[in-house]
């Protein structure tokens, strides 16, 4: 009904980890869905929304220079660093971490509601969350793979870490 009950892991990919607690510090996680038109349906019955759960790159170095003033070891990278932060049993410590959330997917047991990926986008950017604006809708493979090839060097200057490009089947 609109209201964060719990946040999973995908763990194996069959059984996760509760981390309800932890998440619930993540400044960019609302922990209620916003009231929005056209979206409302999604603040009645059970809504899944997946994502990733990420730290920025310049939060990332700020971080591991924090870590070396203070003597510490040094964190590797900033994917592990927030996979790693996220599974602490101490939310005080996730709290104090830098991290983001960035929704990508919105599930729904009647999936009429959701027709498409790119309907899934404006949903939940709608209903309050921060996705990645660069998604794009094609109607041909070429397209696709002109876009796709256009990220290769741009996605150097995204403030995250990425292996890539995910192309999804719309419809």
């Amino acid at each position: 009904d609109g209201l964060l009950v719990s946040g999973i892991t995908r763990g194996d990919g069959y059984v996760g980890e509760d981390v309800t607690a932890n998440i619930r510090t993540i400044e960019s996680l609302p922990l209620r869905l916003r009231d929005a038109k056209n979206y409302n349906t999604f603040l009645h019955g059970r809504t899944e929304v997946r994502g990733e759960i990420l730290m920025y790159k310049a939060d990332f170095n700020k971080l591991n220079e924090q870590r070396a003033t203070a003597g510490k070891a040094l964190f590797a990278n900033p994917r592990n660093t927030a996979a790693g932060t996220i599974r602490q049993l101490d939310p005080k410590l996730v709290a104090s971490r830098p991290l983001h959330f960035r929704a990508y997917d919105l599930i729904r047991d009647d999936t009429r509601e959701v027709p498409t990926y790119d309907f899934a986008y404006q949903a939940l950017h709608g209903l309050g969350f921060l996705t990645n604006r660069e998604a794009k809708v094609f109607n041909d493979v070429k397209s696709v793979m002109q876009y796709a090839g256009s990220w290769e060097k741009k996605r150097l200057k995204l403030p995250f870490n990425t292996n890539g490009l995910v192309i999804k089947v719309n419809d």
